[in-house]
């Protein structure tokens, strides 16, 4: 009768110290940025790339700010998940971020902004920030900071573009990305991506066809040009899909 009580004491404490260390049911969203061109994976430094406008290109420098990222929920619940986040195709670190143990409910769509509005785009706000030096936009040509630095170069090696977006002359140029979702998270799904793809070459095809030799090394101070890029992002540079995995 004694081993009888000793076995059962041993075998609840054995079950009760795996039910203390069993990790509880949880998921974990993970943001990642993706890039393409023409629906293809971006590769860089290779003039393998063509505009609408016929001219040959290739992508050697990406940097842009996206803000507000925002999961909006069936019952009207908002989860921010990042104020601002800095994306550079040389780093790798920044092509992500995740979110642990995110909460249970029916999501139905996901915003965010490219670049910065104009409450965040003041001159030295984030000057505390990885990204600051690298994304300053002149004093002169209204402060604050870039939105995006997409350069390379076209036609050959020694012409070269520079897509700068921003604030110019003051002006707020951002713009909202509202994308309709089904993900409803709850202790069985598992860890879940969501991806935010750029679609680079559509920065210039649509509605308003740009070329490179229009404006030549940059853009900085026209703001019809500006306008007629933001345009074009509105209108189809950024799509989202999901993957969920156990």
């Amino acid at each position: 009768m004694k081993e009888t009580i000793q076995t059962l004491f041993i075998t609840s404490l054995i079950i009760m110290t795996f039910s203390s260390c069993e990790k509880p049911n949880q998921t974990d969203l993970t943001i990642n940025f993706t890039h393409t061109v023409d629906a293809e994976e971006l590769t860089t430094n290779s003039m393998i790339y063509s505009n609408s406008a016929g001219e040959n290109y290739d992508v050697r420098t990406l940097k842009y700010l996206i803000s507000d990222i925002t999961l909006h929920a069936e019952n009207g619940n908002e989860i921010i998940l990042s104020d601002i986040h800095f994306i550079d195709i040389s780093e790798e670190s920044t092509f992500s971020f995740t979110v642990e143990d995110f909460p249970n409910n029916n999501y139905t769509s996901i915003s965010y902004k490219m670049g910065l509005d104009t409450i965040k785009n003041t001159n030295n706000l984030h000057i505390n920030e990885s990204y600051h030096s690298a994304m300053v936009w002149p004093e002169t040509n209204g402060g604050g900071y870039h939105y995006m630095k997409l350069e390379g170069a076209y036609n050959n090696d020694s012409t070269f573009y520079n897509t700068h977006t921003g604030g110019t002359m003051g002006g707020d140029y951002s713009f909202n990305n509202v994308d309709n979702i089904s993900l409803t998270i709850d202790d069985d799904l598992g860890d879940v991506s969501i991806n935010i793809n750029m679609e680079i070459n559509n920065w210039y095809n649509s509605p308003n066809q740009i070329d490179f030799s229009s404006y030549g090394m940059g853009i900085m101070m026209n703001m019809m040009m500006q306008m007629d890029i933001k345009m074009n992002g509105i209108t189809d540079v950024f799509s989202v899909d999901i993957i969920c995995t156990k």
